[in-house]
């Protein structure tokens, strides 16, 4: 039987890092961020106090990185499921069902992202952290929307990155009534809303050919 290769220190280490990250997004689902502590989490990870704290400097450090691998992963699902040659409202639509999917089959980990939000709102350093973070996901839908843009696909009537906060408003916004009601939202649904909403936002050019009815009568307009 071959010997297993030893791990170096920096496999090693990365390695207790992940293991301590499984850990914390089970606590911090059972307990929430303020009721989740780095003992239990260390507990659970099966490693010592020590361990936990000569990776992340406290909890909110430990919360942030997984956030991060949150974003990292999210992003990855966007790009995975981005189709160039589809049109843009298919492509929103996509990104908008797929994220209510994700929300309905792990709801916690949105409430837990939520609570946290909500603290950082009360805390300017914090934010500024956590906006940090967040602005990694509508960049990369920006970053689709722009592809899009700069092609033979629509033109928008807004940048890219305002299609992109729109979209992530929307599903923000979707997933907090799906919660709430969640009879009142398939991820069908808001894939559906978010395809009209790219609808709305793109520019229809009026070809040359095109009939141009009459104009409106406005008021002053009598006897002209």
């Amino acid at each position: 039987m071959p010997r297993r290769r030893r791990l170096t220190r920096a496999e090693s280490q990365a390695q207790t890092r992940s293991g301590i990250l499984d850990a914390a997004a089970r606590v911090f689902a059972r307990r929430g961020y303020e009721g989740a502590s780095i003992a239990e989490i260390a507990e659970e990870a099966g490693f010592s106090y020590g361990a936990v704290y000569s990776n992340f400097t406290d909890k909110e450090d430990l919360f942030l990185a997984l956030y991060e691998r949150w974003v990292a992963e999210r992003i990855a699902e966007i790009d995975a499921e981005a189709d160039d040659a589809a049109p843009a409202n298919e492509g929103a639509r996509t990104l908008v069902a797929g994220w209510l999917r994700r929300v309905e089959a792990d709801p916690d980990a949105f409430l837990l992202r939520l609570e946290f939000t909500a603290r950082a709102a009360l805390d300017p350093a914090l934010r500024e952290k956590l906006s940090a973070r967040v602005g990694a996901v509508p960049l990369t839908i920006a970053r689709l929307h722009a592809r899009s843009d700069d092609s033979a696909g629509p033109r928008f009537a807004l940048p890219p990155e305002q299609v992109a906060l729109a979209l992530q408003a929307l599903s923000l916004g979707l997933a907090l009534e799906a919660i709430a009601n969640p009879a009142s939202v398939q991820p069908e649904t808001g894939g559906q809303i978010a395809a009209c909403l790219v609808d709305a936002l793109t520019v229809r050019e009026m070809q040359a050919d095109e009939p141009v009815g009459p104009r409106e009568q406005l008021p002053g307009d009598a006897g002209r």
